[in-house]
């Protein structure tokens, strides 16, 4: 079997998990057969795919975030002071890494497979637990090296090779922080909670993780005055609360010399605060997380609860749905919907983004000296509702996700099921899930909108709208022709979501752009410009479906 890289590396601090009493051989060998089964790993409809896809399209990603990386990186350059520019580079980092790590990796951190199969053998909870978190880790740190590549060559340029080790160290214990964090959050909710109830909680503790770091990530702006271009600090208390500020504070030290007590305290934090964070999870999460994750299993009612029929969504299959295969997959997928927990726990975090980003964007025009009235009466008075094209951004790249699901198993029923075209199957998956999270999330956020704007922007609302429509048909025409909840929640992400939200940024930015020339430079330019997205999104309904079973992914025939 192959010895990886990793697990060499492992072997010479094997001292430090024997210390913690972990049985560090059955740890070895359970990475090991980990990183292999990832290199084999096929969902089970996609049996005649090549075994290098999943490979390549990980590869994909990383460049990807690579890319993303160089923006984050220039920020090192920037003539800012020192302490500006990490906490800015810092939080992106951080942000982008929880990010990963509660959308990607939480339902493998809550897996119970390894559990079942590994824990009635000679394998104790710690150990597994252990051999979880680090293989988590690897691929966690391959990103984490992706997106903070450019930062360290920066860093390395500018400030000298020391300031580039520090840096490394702390990107370490960045990602250390963040499982560990995480699987003491997991470990809390598992210890108060059980049963299906656990289940639902966990869902809404991911938004609720979600929204915290949106929220902490604008706190970093608020640590600074900006006037006249005058850069200072303004020390708070909350400061410390922010990590991206103790991880920032010791290149003060390093490069500046700054012992100013606020750095130093800041530093120290930065230290012990993940020390911490690591006793506690190896003193007291690891020996009962894997215990913990059986009440996943006790669930309050057994057998799975028989979905009522829904009079109104039957309306509505009628109404919106033509083929009655279109509507029979229209009410399946709203059951499935239902009943996937693990594909909610990737839809939520991004449906909170939708929200958030919009409001975000508004009070980022906040400046010290202006009352909240003003700042109202100058979003209100412009064209600030444009900024909705970012939540259409991340609205548009969810219908990706539905292709996986738990029961992935079943999906020989598209086998066995006289189906002679797939786009009814896909058609009706299409319309559920527009319904089901899409739609109100739209309108949720029209809601906000009007209360701010006023009724004048209804008819940008409706073009926004119609142009997400076809942002999303544009990416489904362009992405892989896959069926809904046909694949398994890998381990570590193939790519392509990142990969399709790079995509809807930039195609968003060309739709505001030409909403924004319509609504400017030509009179009725809204009318026209929403006849226009109305036709094209008429035409790649109508053709835009038009595939056999040939071009499904995985050869499903």
């Amino acid at each position: 079997m192959k010895d990886f890289m990793l697990l060499k590396l492992l072997d010479k601090i094997s001292f430090i998990f024997k210390s913690a009493g972990i049985d560090y051989p059955i740890m070895r060998k359970i990475l090991q057969l980990k990183f292999v089964m990832d290199g084999r790993r096929v969902p089970t409809i996609m049996r005649d795919t090549k075994k290098s896809e999943s490979k390549s399209s990980f590869r994909s990603s990383l460049a990807i975030y690579a890319f993303l990386g160089l923006f984050i990186g220039a920020f090192v350059l920037i003539p800012f002071p020192l302490f500006l520019k990490m906490n800015i580079v810092i939080g992106m980092l951080i942000f982008m890494i929880m990010t990963t790590m509660v959308s990607d990796f939480s339902s493998v951190l809550l897996d119970l497979d390894d559990k079942n199969i590994l824990l009635p053998r000679p394998v104790d909870a710690k150990t597994l637990s252990t051999a979880k978190m680090i293989h988590i880790l690897a691929y966690l740190s391959t990103i984490t090296i992706a997106l903070s590549g450019a930062s360290i060559i920066c860093s390395l340029i500018k400030y000298g090779v020391l300031f580039a080790l520090v840096f490394l160290f702390e990107l370490i214990l960045i990602c250390g922080f963040v499982i560990l964090f995480t699987s003491i959050f997991y470990y809390a909710i598992l210890t108060i909670f059980s049963g299906e109830k656990l289940k639902d909680i966990i869902n809404y503790c991911q938004i609720v993780l979600t929204v915290f770091m949106i929220l902490m990530y604008q706190f970093i702006g608020r640590l600074f005055n900006v006037s006249d271009l005058n850069i200072s600090i303004s020390p708070h208390w909350w400061n410390f609360f922010l990590p991206s500020t103790w991880f920032a504070a010791p290149f003060n030290l390093l490069v500046e010399h700054d012992f100013n007590p606020y750095y130093i305290f800041l530093s120290f934090t930065g230290i012990i605060v993940p020390i911490i964070t690591m006793t506690l999870y190896v003193k007291v999460v690891a020996p009962g997380f894997e215990r913990n994750l059986q009440k996943m299993k006790n669930s309050d009612n057994p057998k799975r609860k028989k979905m009522p029929e829904n009079a109104w969504q039957n309306r509505v299959a009628n109404r919106i749905c033509i083929h009655p295969l279109e509507r029979t997959f229209f009410r399946f997928t709203l059951i499935m919907l239902g009943n996937e927990r693990k594909l909610k726990l990737s839809i939520y975090p991004n449906l909170v983004f939708s929200v958030m980003m919009p409001l975000i964007f508004f009070f980022s025009f906040y400046r010290a000296n202006q009352s909240f009235s003003a700042l109202f009466e100058e979003i209100r008075n412009g064209r600030y509702y444009l900024y909705l094209y970012f939540s259409v951004a991340f609205l548009s790249s969810l219908f990706s996700m539905i292709s996986k699901s738990e029961d992935y198993k079943g999906a020989w029923i598209y086998k066995a099921l006289p189906i002679e075209q797939p786009a009814w199957v896909i058609k009706g998956a299409l319309k559920a899930f527009l319904y089901h999270y899409i739609v109100p999330t739209y309108f949720l956020l029209s809601v906000i909108s009007i209360a701010i704007f006023g009724l004048k922007i209804v008819l940008d609302l409706v073009l926004i709208f119609l142009n997400m429509l076809v942002l999303i048909l544009v990416i489904f025409h362009f992405s892989k022709k896959e069926l809904p909840f046909y694949k398994n929640f890998q381990y570590a992400q193939n790519g392509s979501n990142i990969g399709i939200v790079f995509f809807s940024f930039a195609l968003c930015a060309c739709l505001a752009g030409v909403h924004y020339v319509f609504l400017s430079y030509i009179s009725a330019g809204i009318i026209i410009n929403a006849v226009i997205s109305l036709s094209i999104l008429i035409a790649l309904w109508h053709y835009g479906f038009k595939f056999s079973w040939k071009d499904i992914e995985g050869d499903v025939q």
